[in-house]
């Protein structure tokens, strides 16, 4: 297992910034996820740490060993492609020994290695099949044995669950993460999808055009968002314009869907200046649903009703034609209809206010 360390990373295309001034460090035995739209640089940085592509500026560290300008084949890591990149012509024996053969250890070992791997991802009497003979999750497991029978310092997993339908993605995220928990190694993960980066990681990276914008684990990604980006990417968001009206003590005032809120100080990017428009946050599970007006609360009329099993999904619509959403777990929906003036409540502990909107790719 090898930690990694970026050091003031800079990566250009000719005009183009796809990594700007990224430092970042990955703990040893850490299962991290690099979460960000299409060409945010996720997948340029991962490529970084394998070496299949040179930052521009600044240094990367394996370990305490510098690997900035080190080959591919000299930094001891295994790769899962998002296409798995297995060799169709060979078999599935020859495809996970074949990191094995290049580095030239003999037949019997390469042979052991292979069947104990092969036993763990649950392909055990699967050696002699052809690639076009598996199903998705299969070939799926082939790479990841061919990926970690080399005994790799870390594990490089690009986007590789993209391709599975929903069912088999929540299959392998456990298999993944079980593989991961017992091997014990530094696992670096590149996905665009918020639920497996929640569900899956130790901590995550949250990028946007080229830059690292929040570090931490899952539940300060989601809890604490730093700004507008990272609140409306991972997860869901009320989004509201929002007009600064005082700024005393340890709160903030603001007006936002011709409502007053009040916001504490800690919860706020910026400086919150008097007459600021800013962006106030607030998660759909987060939104109460109360009988009367009070301290953060607004009058809104009831839209869309949506039963989702566990919960009920409201949309509703504000006096000024904001619109607003709410979760219900089932055991708190006291049946209200679409149609139906209720009041929505902003716990003041559950908002967020940031000083500007961060747009998705």
């Amino acid at each position: 297992m090898s930690s990694v360390r970026f050091e003031a990373i800079t990566k250009r295309f000719q005009d183009v910034i796809g990594v700007a001034n990224l430092n970042l460090e990955i703990r040893n035995g850490e299962f991290f996820t690099l979460l960000g739209p299409s060409g945010c640089g996720k997948t340029t940085t991962l490529r970084m740490i394998a070496g299949f592509t040179f930052p521009s500026e600044g240094r990367i560290f394996l370990g305490e060993r510098e690997i900035t300008s080190v080959p591919p084949h000299k930094r001891n890591t295994g790769m899962v492609f998002q296409n798995y990149a297995l060799f169709p012509h060979m078999t599935v024996m020859e495809n996970v020994a074949f990191g094995l053969t290049v580095r030239k250890l003999s037949k019997p070992e390469r042979t052991k290695r292979v069947k104990d791997i092969l036993q763990r991802v649950r392909l055990e009497g699967f050696e002699d099949r052809k690639i076009s003979e598996l199903s998705g999750g299969q070939q799926q497991r082939v790479a990841l044995a061919r990926a970690l029978v080399i005994r790799p310092s870390i594990l490089l997993l690009d986007e590789p669950l993209s391709n599975l339908d929903a069912r088999l993605r929540e299959e392998m995220r456990s298999e993944i993460l079980a593989l991961h928990r017992s091997f014990g190694i530094t696992t670096v993960y590149v996905t665009h999808d918020q639920t497996e980066a929640l569900t899956m990681s130790d901590r995550i990276a949250v990028f946007q055009r080229g830059t690292c914008q929040q570090v931490g684990t899952p539940e300060e990604i989601y809890q604490s968002p730093k700004n507008a980006f990272v609140a409306s990417f991972v997860g869901e968001t009320n989004l509201l314009p929002a007009t600064v009206l005082k700024r005393e003590g340890d709160s903030v005032l603001v007006c936002a869907a011709s409502a007053l809120f009040e916001v504490p100080v800690t919860a706020v990017e910026g400086e919150a200046a008097v007459g600021e428009t800013m962006w106030l946050s607030i998660r759909p599970e987060a939104v109460e649903i109360v009988t009367g007006p009070g301290s953060n609360t607004i009058s809104v009329t009831t839209e869309l009703i949506q039963f989702m099993g566990f919960s009920i999904h409201c949309t509703a619509k504000a006096e000024d034609g904001t619109r607003l959403r709410s979760l219900i777990l089932n055991h708190r929906f006291q049946g209200m209809k679409e149609g139906e003036a209720l009041f929505f409540h902003f716990p003041a502990e559950r908002l967020r206010l940031f000083a500007q909107r961060g747009e998705e790719e």
